[in-house]
């Protein structure tokens, strides 16, 4: 029976931010008191907590880490579209991008959604990406990029591979 109880341990939460009405869905294995805020890399989500923004979270439902994370993609599901939705995974490896390129800040990993690329983010502390080539990288091919981010020759080599990808894009 004891190893039923550790089981059960998992939730699946909302974050909503009473200050501007976005909404995060996640699922944590471990207890609703272990300071857990959530796994999110967005961007836009850690600014905004960064910031001071008042988040209240509720329990939407207990179970089996499992069962936690079926239901939070089942949640997901219906966010692909709502700007609100701070989300930008379905929680089973799809994606959820509303805009039409997609950033990632290199010293933090947390992504940034737009339509065009802000002119504060043009730097080298960002690489950005199309939508489609976002998600056709992958996990393992951002992580690529963002290994040769870190040194002079990678960021050189990167450009040339942006340049590359861009081209094949049109």
């Amino acid at each position: 029976m004891t190893k039923k109880i550790k089981e059960d341990k998992a939730f699946v939460y909302m974050q909503r931010c009473i200050d501007n009405g976005r909404y995060y869905v996640g699922y944590h294995k471990g207890t609703e008191t272990d300071g857990y805020f959530c796994s999110s890399r967005s961007f836009e989500l850690w600014r905004d907590h960064d910031a001071g923004m008042t988040f209240e979270r509720s329990i939407l439902f207990r179970g089996t880490k499992e069962e936690c994370k079926a239901e939070e993609t089942k949640l997901l599901s219906g966010c692909f579209m709502d700007k609100m939705c701070y989300n930008m995974s379905n929680g089973d490896g799809g994606f959820l991008i509303r805009t039409k390129m997609v950033g990632i800040e290199v010293a933090t990993k947390r992504l940034i959604e737009a339509d065009t690329i802000p002119k504060d983010y043009r730097n080298k502390g960002f690489i950005w990406y199309s939508k489609d080539r976002y998600v056709s990288l992958g996990y393992r091919g951002i992580k690529e990029d963002l290994k040769l981010s870190k040194t002079l020759f990678g960021r050189f080599k990167l450009g040339f591979i942006q340049i590359l990808r861009r081209t094949l894009d049109r």
